[in-house]
Protein backbone atom coordinates (compact mmCIF):
# COMPACT_ATOMS: atom_id res chain seq x y z
CA UNK A 1 0.00 0.00 0.00
CA UNK A 2 2.85 2.15 0.89
CA UNK A 3 4.21 1.79 -2.20
CA UNK A 4 1.14 2.11 -3.48
CA UNK A 5 0.95 5.52 -2.42
CA UNK A 6 3.96 6.62 -2.50
CA UNK A 7 3.33 5.71 -6.47
CA UNK A 8 0.22 7.77 -6.25
CA UNK A 9 2.11 10.65 -4.45
CA UNK A 10 4.91 10.73 -7.30
CA UNK A 11 2.27 10.09 -9.90
CA UNK A 12 0.31 13.08 -8.74
CA UNK A 13 3.41 15.14 -8.34
CA UNK A 14 4.69 13.99 -11.97
CA UNK A 15 1.19 15.30 -12.60
CA UNK A 16 1.25 18.66 -10.69
CA UNK A 17 4.86 19.27 -12.68
CA UNK A 18 3.66 18.38 -16.01
CA UNK A 19 0.55 20.78 -15.15
CA UNK A 20 2.75 23.09 -14.44
CA UNK A 21 5.33 22.87 -17.43
CA UNK A 22 2.38 22.36 -20.01
CA UNK A 23 1.05 25.68 -18.26
CA UNK A 24 4.19 27.47 -18.18
CA UNK A 25 4.88 26.05 -21.97
CA UNK A 26 1.60 27.41 -22.39
CA UNK A 27 2.49 31.08 -21.23
CA UNK A 28 5.61 30.40 -23.37
CA UNK A 29 4.05 29.36 -26.43
CA UNK A 30 1.52 32.42 -25.78
CA UNK A 31 4.55 34.48 -25.63
CA UNK A 32 6.60 33.18 -27.97
CA UNK A 33 3.43 33.80 -30.37
CA UNK A 34 2.84 37.13 -29.35
CA UNK A 35 6.59 37.82 -29.51
CA UNK A 36 6.22 36.25 -33.16
CA UNK A 37 3.31 38.31 -34.36
CA UNK A 38 5.19 41.50 -32.80
CA UNK A 39 8.32 40.15 -35.14
CA UNK A 40 6.24 39.60 -37.93
CA UNK A 41 4.61 43.08 -37.42
CA UNK A 42 8.17 44.46 -36.57
CA UNK A 43 9.12 42.41 -40.34
CA UNK A 44 6.47 43.79 -42.13
CA UNK A 45 7.00 47.60 -40.99
CA UNK A 46 10.87 46.99 -41.42
CA UNK A 47 10.45 45.15 -45.15
CA UNK A 48 7.74 48.42 -45.62
CA UNK A 49 10.75 50.98 -44.64
CA UNK A 50 13.04 49.39 -46.34
CA UNK A 51 11.03 49.47 -49.73
CA UNK A 52 10.66 52.96 -48.80
CA UNK A 53 14.36 53.31 -48.32
CA UNK A 54 14.98 51.33 -51.48
CA UNK A 55 12.81 53.77 -53.40
CA UNK A 56 14.81 56.52 -51.59
CA UNK A 57 18.10 55.66 -51.96
CA UNK A 58 16.62 54.65 -55.69
CA UNK A 59 15.49 58.42 -56.31
CA UNK A 60 18.71 59.64 -54.71
CA UNK A 61 20.91 57.94 -56.74
CA UNK A 62 19.06 59.17 -60.00
CA UNK A 63 19.22 62.27 -58.06
CA UNK A 64 23.00 62.48 -57.64
CA UNK A 65 23.46 61.23 -61.05
CA UNK A 66 21.70 63.88 -62.31
CA UNK A 67 22.96 66.38 -59.62
CA UNK A 68 26.77 65.01 -60.51
CA UNK A 69 25.96 65.31 -64.50
CA UNK A 70 24.72 68.86 -63.36
CA UNK A 71 27.65 69.81 -61.91
CA UNK A 72 30.04 68.03 -64.67
CA UNK A 73 28.06 70.77 -67.10
CA UNK A 74 28.45 73.62 -64.51
CA UNK A 75 32.12 72.92 -64.13
CA UNK A 76 32.46 72.54 -67.86
CA UNK A 77 30.40 76.22 -67.72
CA UNK A 78 32.70 77.46 -65.29
CA UNK A 79 35.80 76.78 -66.86
CA UNK A 80 34.80 78.10 -70.02
CA UNK A 81 33.34 81.11 -68.19
CA UNK A 82 37.00 81.28 -66.54
CA UNK A 83 38.78 81.01 -70.15
CA UNK A 84 36.50 83.95 -71.29
CA UNK A 85 37.53 85.81 -68.34
CA UNK A 86 40.95 85.28 -68.99
CA UNK A 87 40.15 86.27 -72.58
CA UNK A 88 38.64 88.82 -71.46
CA UNK A 89 40.80 90.34 -69.16
CA UNK A 90 43.38 90.34 -72.07
CA UNK A 91 41.25 92.28 -74.47
CA UNK A 92 40.70 94.68 -71.64
CA UNK A 93 44.55 95.50 -71.30
CA UNK A 94 44.57 95.39 -75.07
CA UNK A 95 41.86 97.72 -75.30
CA UNK A 96 42.76 99.86 -72.40
CA UNK A 97 46.30 100.17 -73.85
CA UNK A 98 43.97 101.44 -77.43
CA UNK A 99 42.46 103.91 -75.32
CA UNK A 100 45.82 105.67 -73.41
CA UNK A 101 47.21 105.34 -77.36
CA UNK A 102 43.69 106.92 -78.61
CA UNK A 103 44.25 109.43 -75.46
CA UNK A 104 47.66 110.52 -76.44
CA UNK A 105 46.59 110.29 -80.17
CA UNK A 106 43.56 112.78 -78.65
CA UNK A 107 46.34 115.02 -76.92
CA UNK A 108 48.37 115.31 -80.35
CA UNK A 109 45.53 115.81 -82.32
CA UNK A 110 44.28 118.61 -80.33
CA UNK A 111 47.68 120.15 -80.03
CA UNK A 112 48.17 120.00 -83.60
CA UNK A 113 44.27 121.57 -84.39
CA UNK A 114 45.77 124.37 -82.03
CA UNK A 115 48.48 124.69 -83.94
CA UNK A 116 46.60 124.70 -87.14
CA UNK A 117 43.69 127.28 -85.83
CA UNK A 118 46.67 129.97 -85.05
CA UNK A 119 48.07 129.19 -88.54
CA UNK A 120 44.67 129.73 -89.93
CA UNK A 121 44.66 133.01 -87.76
CA UNK A 122 47.89 134.20 -89.39
CA UNK A 123 46.98 132.95 -93.07
CA UNK A 124 43.96 134.83 -93.01
CA UNK A 125 46.00 137.86 -91.98
CA UNK A 126 48.36 136.83 -94.76
CA UNK A 127 45.51 136.15 -97.02
CA UNK A 128 44.34 139.93 -97.63
CA UNK A 129 48.74 140.50 -98.90
CA UNK A 130 48.28 137.17 -101.00
CA UNK A 131 45.03 139.30 -102.74
CA UNK A 132 47.31 142.05 -103.06
CA UNK A 133 50.48 139.85 -104.36
CA UNK A 134 47.71 138.10 -107.18
CA UNK A 135 47.54 141.71 -108.29
CA UNK A 136 51.01 142.51 -108.69
CA UNK A 137 51.55 138.78 -109.85
CA UNK A 138 48.67 139.07 -112.87
CA UNK A 139 50.74 142.94 -113.61
CA UNK A 140 54.41 141.35 -113.77
CA UNK A 141 53.06 138.38 -115.89
CA UNK A 142 51.68 140.84 -118.22
CA UNK A 143 54.76 142.17 -118.01
CA UNK A 144 56.74 139.10 -118.19
CA UNK A 145 54.64 137.54 -121.70
CA UNK A 146 56.58 141.13 -122.86
CA UNK A 147 60.00 140.19 -122.17
CA UNK A 148 59.21 136.59 -122.92
CA UNK A 149 58.46 137.21 -126.15
CA UNK A 150 61.76 139.97 -126.42
CA UNK A 151 63.66 136.83 -124.89
CA UNK A 152 62.17 134.36 -128.06
CA UNK A 153 63.45 137.22 -130.03
CA UNK A 154 66.62 137.56 -128.42
CA UNK A 155 67.44 134.01 -128.24
CA UNK A 156 66.85 133.78 -132.05
CA UNK A 157 68.83 136.37 -132.61
CA UNK A 158 71.91 134.94 -130.41
CA UNK A 159 71.22 131.15 -131.87
CA UNK A 160 71.62 132.88 -135.38
CA UNK A 161 74.62 134.91 -133.88
CA UNK A 162 76.24 131.67 -132.95
CA UNK A 163 75.89 130.35 -136.17
CA UNK A 164 77.31 132.59 -137.91
CA UNK A 165 80.61 132.58 -135.04
CA UNK A 166 80.53 129.05 -135.99
CA UNK A 167 81.28 129.50 -139.53
CA UNK A 168 83.37 132.47 -138.66
CA UNK A 169 85.83 129.99 -136.13
CA UNK A 170 85.66 127.34 -139.55
CA UNK A 171 88.12 127.60 -142.04
CA UNK A 172 85.93 127.60 -145.65
CA UNK A 173 85.72 124.42 -147.11
CA UNK A 174 87.94 124.30 -150.66
CA UNK A 175 90.05 126.78 -149.36
CA UNK A 176 92.66 126.55 -151.19
CA UNK A 177 96.52 127.76 -151.32
CA UNK A 178 100.01 126.62 -151.68
CA UNK A 179 103.15 125.55 -149.98
CA UNK A 180 105.22 128.94 -149.54
CA UNK A 181 108.36 127.64 -147.13
CA UNK A 182 109.37 123.91 -146.02
CA UNK A 183 111.36 123.57 -142.80
CA UNK A 184 111.52 119.41 -142.74
CA UNK A 185 114.06 119.53 -139.73
CA UNK A 186 110.95 120.71 -137.58
CA UNK A 187 108.27 119.05 -139.56
CA UNK A 188 106.17 121.97 -140.80
CA UNK A 189 105.40 123.89 -143.90
CA UNK A 190 104.31 127.76 -144.27
CA UNK A 191 101.20 128.25 -146.54
CA UNK A 192 100.44 131.84 -148.38
CA UNK A 193 97.19 131.94 -147.22
CA UNK A 194 96.19 133.36 -143.90
CA UNK A 195 93.66 135.56 -141.75
CA UNK A 196 92.49 137.26 -144.91
CA UNK A 197 91.44 133.82 -146.14
CA UNK A 198 89.60 132.97 -143.37
CA UNK A 199 92.40 130.24 -142.21
CA UNK A 200 91.61 128.72 -138.87
CA UNK A 201 93.99 127.33 -136.63
CA UNK A 202 93.42 123.41 -136.49
CA UNK A 203 92.11 123.72 -139.92
CA UNK A 204 93.49 120.51 -142.14
CA UNK A 205 95.02 120.76 -145.06
CA UNK A 206 95.65 117.70 -147.75
CA UNK A 207 98.96 118.51 -149.62
CA UNK A 208 99.01 117.64 -153.69
CA UNK A 209 101.77 117.70 -156.24
CA UNK A 210 99.66 117.74 -159.59
CA UNK A 211 97.40 115.30 -159.07
CA UNK A 212 99.43 113.05 -156.50
CA UNK A 213 98.75 113.16 -152.29
CA UNK A 214 101.60 114.04 -150.66
CA UNK A 215 100.70 114.38 -146.90
CA UNK A 216 98.22 116.15 -144.70
CA UNK A 217 99.25 119.26 -142.63
CA UNK A 218 97.47 120.68 -139.39
CA UNK A 219 97.73 124.75 -138.95
CA UNK A 220 99.12 125.31 -135.87
CA UNK A 221 99.45 129.34 -136.00
CA UNK A 222 97.77 131.74 -138.63
CA UNK A 223 99.29 135.45 -139.22
CA UNK A 224 97.23 137.88 -141.80
CA UNK A 225 98.16 135.92 -145.25
CA UNK A 226 100.39 133.04 -144.10
CA UNK A 227 100.20 130.12 -141.77
CA UNK A 228 102.12 127.40 -140.29
CA UNK A 229 101.39 123.60 -140.66
CA UNK A 230 102.42 120.87 -138.65
CA UNK A 231 102.78 117.66 -141.12
CA UNK A 232 101.01 115.05 -139.88
CA UNK A 233 103.09 111.69 -139.75
CA UNK A 234 100.64 109.06 -140.16
CA UNK A 235 99.24 111.25 -143.29
CA UNK A 236 102.85 111.15 -145.02
CA UNK A 237 103.35 109.89 -148.25
CA UNK A 238 106.33 111.90 -149.65
CA UNK A 239 108.33 115.18 -148.72
CA UNK A 240 106.13 118.38 -149.34
CA UNK A 241 108.00 121.37 -151.87
CA UNK A 242 107.81 124.94 -152.37
CA UNK A 243 104.81 125.11 -154.54
CA UNK A 244 102.43 122.37 -153.61
CA UNK A 245 99.14 123.03 -153.78
CA UNK A 246 97.21 123.11 -149.97
CA UNK A 247 93.24 122.35 -150.11
CA UNK A 248 90.78 122.44 -146.76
Amino acid sequence: MIVVILISIGSLCGVYLLRTDRNELRVERTQLTESLITTKAWLVRTETKLQDTLVTLTTTSNTLVKTIAELDATNKVLIATIEEREKLKVDLADTQKKLQDANTELASTKDALKKAEETIVSQTAEIAKIDAYKKQIADLTAENKVFGDKLELALVEIKRLELENEDLRKTPVNCRGRVAGVENRWNFVVLDIGQDQKVRKNSQFLVYRDKTFICKAQIISVNENTAVAEVLPEFRRGDPRIGDVAIH
